[in-house]
């Protein structure tokens, strides 16, 4: 089960206290298709040549191939997706996980986008054809957007600067400078239920 700002395993819809424009939109499936469609995007990369795979890698994930290969961040895809579904185990993501999930979402509403009313309601029926807010599920559900920021500007940040932004995570300077993860990078950390 993964760690999010909010718990994606509970009831959707339920927290009045934080007005979301996907009212709808069930985020834990929501995840859940958006991975489950990346395991048929790496078999795809598979089956064409290196050239083309990286080039349509980097357009699949603009963010997280800048510090992984195809097949680093197809583990930390499987990882995901075995975690999500894991039940008693929460798992903690980090810096690499959040900037590969949120090149997954981006890619996946995208797509959804793109597509007419009728496979809209197929892809997501709780939504009625509506439009996804990636933006407000991203506020919703991601601790922050860290790994965004510019690496000239985050390496320009003083330690206690970096601290009072709340740029704790150890792996964000790897994400950012696009440096490779280490093994125990890519996986995810088990911690106990923080939603308690």
């Amino acid at each position: 089960m993964l760690v999010l700002k909010k718990n994606i395993y509970e009831n959707f819809g339920t927290d009045s206290l934080t007005p979301s424009s996907n009212p709808h939109l069930d985020p834990y499936n929501f995840i859940f298709k958006t991975l489950v469609a990346d395991r048929d995007l790496f078999l795809g990369l598979g089956e064409v040549g290196s050239v083309e795979a990286e080039e349509r890698f980097k357009i699949f994930f603009p963010n997280a191939s800048r510090f992984g290969t195809i097949s680093i961040v197809n583990i930390i895809s499987k990882r995901l997706l075995e975690s999500l579904v894991i039940p008693d185990k929460w798992y903690q993501l980090n810096a690499y996980h959040f900037c590969y999930l949120y090149d997954s979402l981006y890619g996946f509403t995208e797509e959804y986008s793109y597509e007419g009313q009728e496979q809209r309601r197929v892809m997501f029926p709780e939504l009625q054809g509506e439009s996804i807010d990636l933006n407000d599920f991203m506020d919703n559900y991601f601790l922050d957007t860290s790994f965004l920021i510019d690496p000239e500007r985050f390496n320009k940040m003083d330690s206690r600067e970096k601290n009072e932004l709340g740029l704790t995570d150890p792996c964000l300077f790897g994400v950012i400078n696009r440096l490779v993860p280490a093994e125990e990078e890519i996986g995810l950390k088990e911690i106990e239920n923080p939603y308690k």
